[in-house]
């Protein structure tokens, strides 16, 4: 069976306003090797550049509710193709926070591509709580 959802969660041991910082400030962002451009508002570009400014990854935000929940697309790199859905979710619980990262693609990677990308978000999560934690 292809495979076409990924979909990991990590516990922070930081309040979920600390996590979300990690998102939302460029100053805090940047500790991770970029930042997002976007204004924050659903329909509107959502980019991830790397600290030259470099445009690493493009897409839409789709949905935006501070502290719980951030969605967007990730689009071809030379096309509007849409190559995947990303949901990130933020449930705090007892001074920590539960930070799901959720993507679905719209066609099946091969095997190996799947595993690599499985990979980057274990990666991806554990930056974000190493991170989060020392703020």
């Amino acid at each position: 069976m292809e495979q076409t959802t990924i979909e990991r969660s990590v516990i922070i041991h930081a309040p979920v306003q600390q996590v979300w910082r990690v998102f939302t400030d460029p100053a805090v962002t940047r500790e991770m090797g970029g930042y997002y451009e976007t204004d924050w508002k659903p329909g509107s570009a959502f980019a991830f550049l790397d600290t030259a400014g470099r445009k690493l990854t493009r897409g839409v935000l789709l949905a935006y509710e501070p502290q719980q929940l951030i969605r967007h697309n990730l689009l071809e790199p030379d096309n509007e193709t849409i190559q995947s859905v990303i949901t990130y979710t933020f449930r705090e619980e007892g001074g920590r926070t539960v930070l799901t990262g959720r993507e679905v693609m719209t066609h099946p990677p091969d095997p190996a591509a799947f595993e690599d990308a499985a990979a980057g978000w274990e990666f991806a999560l554990k930056a974000v709580k190493d991170l989060a934690e020392k703020l």
